[in-house]
């Protein structure tokens, strides 16, 4: 049993199981240690009710004809635009400090893998990419994120923590992909911002390992699989293979180090590299994961949150709430992985007794509860009304005449 560090104290560890070139790295441990009750604000019946019709809504969108869903679409997002509230100022704020227009934004392309002739020369096994429909592909990728947050959010842009930018992974206006993510309380423009969030919380303390982790992963065949990098498939809690090729990828181009271990990795250096690699990523997911939660709670009020820190949301919002919410001053706060815990565990003990800032961040999660409820709202009245005038047109239209002959 190897203990990771947690959250915030008393989380649950983790465990390590190396044998062969099989790593199991468990760490969607739940947190143990006091969190604070009523992380969610109790549901209005306004929101009570927007999630009894959402399949109603669905059912009016799915009748609608190509040329009306893009009708929803268009309407959908010059309404939401017009909305206030402080989601849309924070949205607001965040593009407007930006130095990038989505318009702009590169595409992710493909995740580049290690090439075993460069890292494992005596094991030069050929990689073939899968095609991302195969079936291989698909239940892999499904194992590997099925412990992860369901957050109802199909995002176009995301940030590539590998790469330190944001990048295009979808089409933004996909009548499907807008309408999915309103009907969740999204509005266009939410992935984008909450990229542009998570790009200015990182530092870039963890660019060389989240760099090497943001590879592709593989398997022992040589398969490479598409959409699942390293950090992904050792961060899903399952167990994976680990070929030599990405092990040894990863030292060398976090360490350089070239002499130490080579492949064939031989099984008595085994533990030595295992563990080097496991601190390697621990650490990595430390620095990422907090700034994730956190870029999660500036635009969200009870979005799921990973690693760890669901049963924490109000004490990031607190967190945000101490810097005015400014992404820009909340950045240089932050700890590096080594000091993360210590970090959170001040921050715990300092928010739940600060009678001024706890009704300050229950206010802000409360309020943008309110606003992705506003924006479901929002999108089910468009419908409705784009339903109804093709209803009307429908009824309108004149019917054929019939054949009189002769």
């Amino acid at each position: 049993m190897i203990a990771t560090r947690s959250p915030f104290p008393g989380a649950a560890g983790a465990v390590v199981v190396a044998a062969a070139v099989v790593v199991v790295f468990a760490t969607w441990a739940s947190v143990a240690a006091a969190p604070l009750a009523a992380q969610k604000p109790a549901k209005t019946k306004t929101e009570r009710t927007a999630e009894f019709d959402a399949e109603s809504v669905r059912r009016e969108w799915s009748a609608l004809s190509p040329d009306a869903r893009r009708d929803v679409v268009e309407r959908f997002a010059e309404d939401v635009r017009h909305l206030d509230g402080l989601r849309a100022a924070l949205v607001a704020h965040v593009l407007q400090t930006a130095d990038l227009d989505a318009g702009f934004v590169p595409d992710a392309g493909e995740i580049p893998h290690y090439d075993p002739k460069v890292h494992a020369p005596a094991q030069p096994i050929p990689r073939k990419r899968l095609e991302p429909d195969s079936t291989a592909a698909r239940e892999f990728s499904e194992r590997t994120f099925q412990r992860a947050p369901k957050t109802g959010l199909d995002a176009a842009f995301r940030y590539d923590w590998a790469r330190r930018e944001v990048v295009r992974v979808a089409d933004p206006l996909a009548p499907e992909r807008v309408f999915e993510n309103g009907l969740a309380g999204y509005a266009p423009g939410h992935d984008f911002a909450l990229a542009l969030v998570e790009r200015a919380l990182d530092r870039g303390d963890q660019a060389k390992a989240l760099a090497a982790l943001g590879h592709a992963y593989t398997d022992r065949a040589g398969a490479v699989y598409p959409g699942v990098t390293l950090y992904d498939a050792w961060a899903s809690g399952v167990e994976i293979e680990m070929p030599d090729v990405d092990v040894l990828g990863v030292i060398h181009d976090v360490f350089d180090d070239w002499q130490t271990w080579k492949a064939p990795i031989p099984e008595r250096q085994h533990a030595s590299i295992y563990a080097e690699v496991k601190q390697l990523f621990l650490d990595a997911r430390d620095y990422r994961g907090l700034r994730s939660a956190l870029a999660w709670t500036y635009l969200s009020g009870s979005a799921p949150l990973a690693d760890g820190y669901v049963g924490h949301r109000l004490r990031l919002h607190g967190l945000w709430e101490s810097v005015s919410s400014e992404p820009a001053a909340l950045a240089p706060k932050l700890p590096d992985a080594a000091k993360r815990e210590e970090f959170l565990y001040e921050w715990s003990q300092s928010f739940d007794k600060n009678a001024e800032l706890l009704p300050r961040a229950q206010a802000r999660q409360a309020a943008l509860e309110r606003d992705a409820t506003r924006v479901r709202d929002t999108l089910a009245a468009v419908v409705a009304a784009v339903a109804a005038t093709a209803t009307k047109q429908e009824t309108r239209r004149p019917s054929k005449p019939a054949n009189s002959g002769g």
